[in-house]
């Protein structure tokens, strides 16, 4: 099997035995039509005839498969309404998921913030999200994360997480205990087969950042030393039912800049050679000069510059918090 079936495989059974319990108790005629297709994409996966369009017999996309593997047709093969539909869904779901996001720049107790979100298609996997305090005098929660896989299957998990850390995040709770509460209950709501990785900051109006890291590219810290990684991690949210993090604190000065971005950056390709975090990082020192919103776009422009006209090849999350001067 390929990686895109083994995964999809994967996923497939574990949705399987949720149907197959549910289906037991209810009998609902859904649900067991549901069963029923969930058990013929298995045994096409077995027979090896999975992810072959009904109608032109050709292999469908593997980001459509992965999005939906219960999918027989492609989008070539699809009606003239069908299509319409698809996308009228599609634009329906990019206007709920923008209007999830937080303002792209803030000032707030000292720091200044900016962020970058661009969707490698119509929705994004890519996941930002600021959490004010209820109290002047508490500190502001910042996340990004990043969840497995691309398009809408990843822009539903995008929200289920959006909504789990709104309703689990306290002022007082620390970080580390957050990213446990939530990598349980991530597990348990999708069985273990979709994964996030996440980096959780609090800032302080003294300039103290705490931060934790779940399996997230480590971000960038532009100070008086340079530009470096702060390191730190834990396992990504939903791999586990039980996960250990441990979050860190930093003492940011005035004008000092901490950069959070997501791999659609650090792994933006031209053939096999990858834009990396010595790219990111000569970037980052270059424009580290300029306010949040201007070195946000710097740094895009230089991943634009390496990629000399050719396509990203995934969602691109870029947060600059910056020590107000």
């Amino acid at each position: 099997m390929t990686p895109v079936e083994e995964r999809v495989r994967e996923r497939l059974l574990a949705k399987r035995e949720q149907l197959a319990d549910l289906a037991d108790e209810r009998r609902e005629q859904q649900l067991v039509e549901l069963l029923r297709r969930v058990d013929g994409a298995l045994a096409s996966l077995t027979v090896g005839d999975w992810g072959i369009c009904a109608v032109c017999h050709e292999h469908i996309n593997d980001g459509r498969l992965e999005a939906d593997p219960l999918v027989k047709v492609c989008i070539e093969c699809l009606s003239v309404e069908d299509r319409q539909s698809l996308e009228r869904d599609l634009e329906a779901a990019a206007r709920i998921q923008r209007s999830l996001l937080p303002p792209p720049r803030l000032n707030h107790d000292g720091w200044e913030l900016a962020f970058l979100w661009e969707p490698r298609g119509a929705v994004s996997g890519d996941h930002v999200d600021l959490l004010r305090p209820p109290r002047d005098d508490q500190p502001l929660h910042i996340l990004l994360g990043d969840v497995m896989g691309k398009g809408v299957a990843a822009s539903f998990l995008q929200a289920h997480l959006h909504a789990l850390f709104r309703a689990i995040a306290e002022p007082e709770m620390p970080l580390a205990d957050l990213l446990a509460r939530v990598n349980r209950l991530f597990f348990e709501s999708t069985a273990g087969a979709s994964y996030a990785s996440m980096v959780a900051a609090r800032l302080f109006p003294d300039g103290r950042v705490e931060l934790a890291n779940a399996g997230h590219p480590r971000p960038l810290l532009a100070d008086a030393r340079g530009v470096r990684p702060v390191e730190g991690s834990g396992f990504p949210l939903g791999l586990f039912a039980e996960g250990v993090y441990e979050s860190r604190e930093l003492q940011l000065n005035r004008g000092e800049t901490l950069l959070v971005y997501t791999d659609g950056w650090t792994e933006a390709l031209v053939g096999d050679e990858e834009f990396g975090v010595g790219r990111a990082s000569a970037a980052l020192r270059r424009a580290s000069k300029l306010g949040p919103g201007d070195l946000l776009a710097a740094c895009r422009r230089e991943m634009d510059t390496f990629l000399a006209g050719a396509s990203r090849s995934d969602d691109l999350t870029l947060l600059a918090l910056r020590r107000a001067a």
